[in-house]
């Protein structure tokens, strides 16, 4: 975001790190804050550069206060919403990479949008930035990031890649790799080329089917083009070549891909294989028929007893809306 910035104005080494030090690691709240520049550049700056990419139009916090969705607007007007996941160990960021999202899982309801345009690196920064301003009022900081809010990163190739490396960057935000997890539902191609990149940061498939068969009608536009034989291809050598495991994202649907037999299927399918099996409850919302599932126990269950490590993900953020697969129904209503 800055780089033609500094080129213009031949910025010396100390300008550029006083910049980095006051607008990622500080977190003022305005240009203005910048009061290790002088006057005249620090004007050329707000001229220049908008302090945000996106606008900040609302915030909810759940009852229990463990998560707060807010609302963004960018400026094409398309509306994007990220969460704030607090938990007792950690404070997670939940980013979007795009308003809307073309995949359209048909259990999704940010995927029933359809795709309004993808976001610029500066854009997915901000989502963080906004979090991590409002939890240094608290004494607190952001310590998680996953790209699991609205879009397909797979499918903006450029941007998401670019926001990892600031991310990660020791003179930017200086996150572990080990805190930022990208998930995807799997489009072969770009993720052999996102793998390419080599950024070091955990990775979530999105899989919620244990055959081709029923990821085909769960998740027609990625499945149909992107066979699990072609994506276990990939993910194999990926754990082979780093000995990192990969996570594996099961929503629950009732009666659909939740019986004896999918886990049993599900656990063939993983058994000897570098994985974690996320299990999700469906968060279910009055837009699409989908209902929670009531084995959630027997279906972690089977997947231990065959050797699969197996954790139920706690589900935040469902009073507001703000839980996995809810994300802008509030919009996509209206």
């Amino acid at each position: 975001m800055f780089n033609q910035f500094i080129q213009k104005y031949n910025l010396p080494k100390y300008r550029i790190s006083q910049l980095y030090t006051q607008y990622y690691k500080n977190l003022i709240s305005s240009w203005d804050e910048l009061s290790t520049w002088p006057k005249d550049l620090r004007e050329s700056l707000k001229k220049e550069i908008p302090f945000s990419n996106i606008t900040f139009i609302s915030s909810t916090e759940s009852q229990t206060k463990d998560s707060i969705k807010v609302l963004f607007k960018t400026p094409k007007n398309n509306y994007i919403e990220s969460v704030l996941i607090k938990e007792k160990d950690r404070n997670t960021v939940c980013v979007s990479c795009m308003s809307g999202c073309p995949v359209g899982c048909i259990f999704c309801a940010s995927g029933q949008m359809g795709l309004n345009e993808s976001l610029t690196s500066n854009q997915i920064i901000d989502q963080i930035l906004y979090f991590a301003r409002y939890l240094k009022g608290n004494g607190e900081r952001v310590s998680n990031i996953v790209y699991m809010g609205m879009g397909e990163p797979l499918l903006n190739l450029e941007n998401v890649p670019r926001s990892i490396l600031t991310i990660t960057d020791k003179d930017k935000l200086a996150f572990s790799k080990r805190r930022v997890t990208l998930s995807t539902s799997g489009y072969v191609q770009n993720l052999r080329i996102f793998l390419g990149k080599k950024l070091g940061v955990k990775l979530a498939v999105s899989l919620h089917a244990p055959n081709q068969k029923l990821r085909d009608m769960l998740m027609p536009n990625v499945s149909k083009k992107n066979s699990l034989v072609e994506l276990f291809k990939i993910l194999d050598k990926y754990t082979k070549d780093t000995n990192k495991r990969v996570t594996y994202e099961y929503v629950l649907l009732r009666d659909i891909n939740d019986s004896v037999a999918s886990a049993k299927e599900l656990s063939k399918l993983l058994k000897h294989r570098l994985a974690l099996v996320n299990l999700i409850n469906y968060n279910e919302n009055e837009c699409l028929p989908f209902k929670k599932s009531k084995r959630t126990i027997l279906f972690q269950k089977i997947l231990q007893e065959n050797g699969i490590t197996c954790t139920v993900r706690k589900s935040y953020g469902e009073d507001i809306k703000g839980a996995c697969g809810q994300l802008a129904v509030a919009q996509w209503e209206r």
